[in-house]
Parts: structure tokens; C-alpha cells; sequence
């Protein structure tokens, strides 16, 4: 499901971050996102299995969502996550991946 980072307690930021694999299959961070990023939608939007894993740096809370409330309450700005997916950096693993996974 969906996760939102909520780190607690913690007087300042500490990311999560996300780990994905190189060509050899060995372990990489592709990137990191603090309180109140989101992550795991683009599974929901695209219909897929995860591409990375996401290990906290400390203390979070983290939230579940599944996908009927996914698409409940993200149905409307669906277009605009993908829109970020599509160009902004942080997503750029994601790309790469799905282009590797998709059918040829």
C-alpha cells in the first residue's frame, strides 16, 4: 500500500530512504524523502508489483493505505502524480525499471 513518512519522535528530519538494485543485483539508494512524502503510489496507478525498497533512518510512524481508499481519496490528482513521475528526478530509478520490466 501507500506509505506516508511521519517520523516520530525526532526534533529534526531523518529521511527514509529507498534502495533498489544496479545491473549486478546488488543494493543502491536510488533516493531519500522525509516527513510527509509519500511512497508506493505509482504501484497503485501503474498496476505493479514494488520496484525499491524503503528503509527508515530511525524512529517513523508509518500509515497503510489500500487501494480502494487509494483511489477513494487520490482518484482526482492521479494525472498530476503521474505528470511527477514522468519528469520529476526523484523517479528517475522508477523509470529505468519500468522500462526494463515492461513487455517487449
Amino acid at each position: 500500500g501507500v506509505v506516508e513518512v511521519c517520523h516520530h519522535p525526532s526534533p529534526f528530519p531523518l529521511p527514509a530512504q529507498v534502495w533498489g538494485r544496479d545491473s549486478d543485483m546488488k543494493e543502491k539508494k536510488v533516493c531519500e524523502f522525509v516527513e510527509g512524502d509519500c511512497v508506493g503510489e505509482l504501484e497503485f496507478i501503474n498496476n505493479h508489483k514494488c520496484v525499491a525498497d524503503v528503509k527508515a533512518k530511525g524512529n517513523v510512524r508509518t500509515g497503510k493505505m489500500h487501494r480502494h481508499h487509494f483511489e477513494m481519496c487520490m482518484g482526482p490528482i492521479v494525472d498530476i502524480l503521474k505528470r511527477q513521475a514522468d519528469t520529476g528526478e526523484v523517479y528517475e530509478y522508477y523509470r529505468q525499471v519500468c522500462i526494463i520490466l515492461a513487455p517487449h
